[in-house]
């Protein structure tokens, strides 16, 4: 009897034991802390000064804040609270029961603008105004989607501080990460904020309240997502023009160290993961370009220091807004539903000793540089290279041209051919010199090139189109480490792609291809063809898969392009009726397919997201990406320097073709170029910024139209 009480009591005690180590591995605490006017400029004085115990042992990478339209801290905060990018809309905040809005409680607004009174929670009464407005958005971010899922998994919502610069501007935008469906969530905005006459804006916030705070969240939840917004340094630069140097100084250190001392309280509790986003930085870092914003994570399965990587952008040390929202949902094991395109935050095992967060530091420093001064290289370039076009153009229509000014145009026109490469050589010299001498190094290496080319070889067009096309190539190979960091190449800081190919080089590497056929020209039909689909095949293949290009409209293009040299090439080019479908339906719908294909083998991309969508019935997200792209390039023909060069090459282009009707004798010359034109085109209608590709494509086309031109000339005379 003794025995089976003995036993009795062990299996009690064990049950109660083994519920209280579940309970205890259920716990679970995320911190997020939303830090207005944060900038990297912020981040490089804590690597310089700060406690490294406190930095160093981060997950550290810069975060694209971009949001639909212009950047605010709003609208910035809209997107990163939605994980789709979004708008804010006028006089949005956060208010605690018995505020005022123009004299009259907020309470009483909300139930004049909603009908509704409102419930015990923090009180947002333009709900309904931001919800409509990103409705309208081709974006259409989910508004309290983030709340919604945690409140409908148990898990706690609070939110913590403000921004405010006075009782009658206040600035409380962090709410927006918690608020559920309905604009409801539990907080604390005023308390935790103190007055202090020496700080900016008279108030500073209170370390010990806002973790007291937190302590009682945590003590009487399983699990919980407190939100802090510390407002301090939005209050100190919104300050310094009104401030002493000295003074502000004095105060942006002890800013800088009372906001270490919070954080390393904070991260010394091993059970929480702590999250800090900077939504916008402050306008000094703005205005001198750098507009990416550091992203710290403290925690989970790494507790030493570790790197962030995302599979939206597959870039070290660059993340997306739109990754913020599912690496949140996976903290919690929570799946992450298909209509977010963005996708949880990997740590990777630091195996680099040498490794820390000084790369991040000087990997940003390089995209900044880049960026700041992308707008005065490309402006100086396409404006040389359209005085190029119309200087041989004028050359070309001079009844008589001396062979010297034949050579002369010919080595400018290889020099202005073979310039994009340059741009992938170099763009590692950015960092060690002025942007004024690397174009002219550009200018003067892409001048040497040609003159070489046309002394030593005797087709040189063949040549550079060949060395284009495989160095784009073996770039896209591995990784796209060239493209990435180019002029010509995407930016991080813009967001609107971060690997593959983008639509600068998918012109250029199109054409070098198609310039490698020139050797063809001799061949029969049947063998140019045969040739023709290899190199389609192979374009389509590396402009489409997932681990390389991922460019749709360019790998759409190049079906499209082939399509058409394996018609006229047929037996069906006599019967329009039958041709033109196959063209202009066959052929897109045979391409979308082997589109979709390349994408179902590798990691996921925003081609394999578009997919997804599509096929599971929401037709409407196809309907915004088309606006979306009409929209983008009719914005880039409007302002864009590309326009520039877009416009003279198809104009230079279509007095070619009228004046010279008989100027290519060979039939295999004749295709190359109709497929040239027909890719150029199809660039255009199909890619997001089609003005760009056509503009590049249609260049190369022109130039090498040009350099046929000049050969005939030099050979006639």
């Amino acid at each position: 009897m003794k025995k089976s009480w003995i036993i009795i009591i062990s299996l009690f005690f064990m049950m109660l034991l083994t519920a209280n180590v579940k309970g205890y591995e259920q716990q679970k605490s995320l911190i997020l802390i939303v830090v207005p006017d944060f900038s990297f400029e912020e981040a490089e004085w804590l690597l310089e000064n700060g406690d490294p115990n406190v930095w160093g042992r981060a997950g550290f990478s810069a975060l694209n804040v971009r949001p639909e339209g212009s950047y605010s801290y709003l609208s910035n905060t809209v997107s990163l609270s939605t994980g789709i990018r979004g708008v804010g809309v006028d006089q949005w905040n956060a208010f605690e029961k018995g505020e005022f809005i123009d004299e009259r409680s907020v309470e009483e607004h909300i139930l004049q603008w909603t009908g509704a009174y409102p419930q015990d929670s923090l009180l947002h009464p333009y709900l309904h105004k931001l919800i409509e407005k990103n409705n309208s958005t081709t974006f259409r971010a989910p508004i309290g989607f983030l709340g919604e899922t945690l409140k409908q998994e148990g898990i706690t919502r609070y939110v913590l501080g403000n921004s405010d610069l006075s009782e009658e501007e206040r600035v409380r935008y962090a709410s927006l990460f918690a608020i559920d469906k309905k604009g409801e969530v539990q907080g604390e905005l005023t308390k935790v904020v103190k007055a202090d006459p020496a700080a900016p804006a008279g108030v500073r916030m209170n370390s010990n309240h806002l973790l007291e705070e937190i302590r009682v969240v945590e003590a009487e939840s399983n699990q919980s997502f407190i939100v802090v917004e510390w407002g301090d340094f939005h209050r100190l630069f919104s300050n310094k023009d009104m401030m002493i140097s000295s003074y502000f100084e004095k105060r942006y250190e002890h800013t800088l160290l009372s906001f270490e001392q919070f954080i390393q309280a904070l991260v010394d509790n091993s059970n929480r993961h702590v999250m800090l986003v900077a939504p916008m930085m402050h306008s000094g870092a703005y205005k001198e370009k750098k507009q990416l914003s550091p992203f710290y994570y403290w925690g989970g399965s790494l507790q030493h220091p570790f790197e962030l990587y995302s599979e939206t952008t597959k870039q070290r040390y660059i993340i997306s807004n739109v990754d913020i929202v599912p690496t949140i949902l996976s903290t919690f094991a929570l799946q992450v539903p298909s209509s977010l395109p963005g996708t949880p935050l990997n740590q990777l095992e630091i195996l680099d000793a040498n490794y820390d967060h000084e790369d991040v530091v000087d990997n940003v420093n390089w995209i900044f540089k880049i960026y700041s001064t992308r707008s005065v290289i490309l402006s100086s370039y396409i404006t040389l290279l359209v005085l190029m076009l119309i200087s041989v153009g004028i050359l070309l229509w001079r009844q008589k041209t001396s062979p010297r000014w034949i050579n002369a145009g010919k080595i400018i026109l290889l020099a202005a051919v073979s310039s994009p490469i340059w741009y992938l050589f170099l763009s590692k010299v950015l960092l060690y010199v002025h942007s004024g001498y690397y174009f002219w190094l550009l200018t003067i290496l892409s001048i040497v090139l040609a003159w070489l080319l046309l002394k030593f070889t005797k087709y040189p067009l063949v040549i550079l189109g060949a060395i284009q096309f495989t160095v784009i190539t073996i770039d896209l190979w591995i990784g796209s480490p060239l493209m990435q960091r180019s002029y010509l190449g995407y930016d991080p800081i813009i967001g609107a792609r971060y690997y593959g190919i983008g639509n600068e080089y998918a012109g250029v590497y199109m054409i070098s291809g198609l310039l490698m056929l020139i050797p063809f020209w001799k061949a029969s039909k049947r063998t140019f063809l045969i040739v023709t689909t290899i190199l389609f095949g192979f374009l389509i293949y590396m402009l489409g898969s997932s681990h390389l290009g991922t460019n749709a409209g360019a790998t759409l293009s190049a079906a499209i392009a082939w399509g058409f040299i394996a018609v006229k090439h047929s037996s069906l080019m006599k019967r329009w009726k039958v041709w033109l479908p196959i063209l202009l339906v066959a052929t897109p719908v045979f391409s979308l397919i082997l589109l979709f294909l390349l994408q179902m083998s590798g990691k996921p991309t925003h081609i394999g997201y578009a997919f997804e969508r599509i096929l599971s019935g929401d037709f409407s997200y196809m309907f915004d990406v088309i606006k979306r792209k009409l929209q983008m390039n009719w914005k880039i023909f409007k302002f864009s320097n590309w326009t520039q060069l877009f416009v003279t090459s198809y104009i230079l282009m279509g007095i070619i073709l009228w004046r010279q009707k008989n100027w290519i004798k060979n039939e295999r010359e004749k295709d190359i170029l109709q497929a040239m034109l027909v890719t150029s085109v199809a660039l255009l209608l199909l890619n997001d910024s089609g003005v760009v590709a056509a503009a590049t494509s249609m260049f190369l086309i022109v130039a090498t139209s040009y350099y046929w031109l000049l050969e005939e000339r030099g050979t006639r005379g």
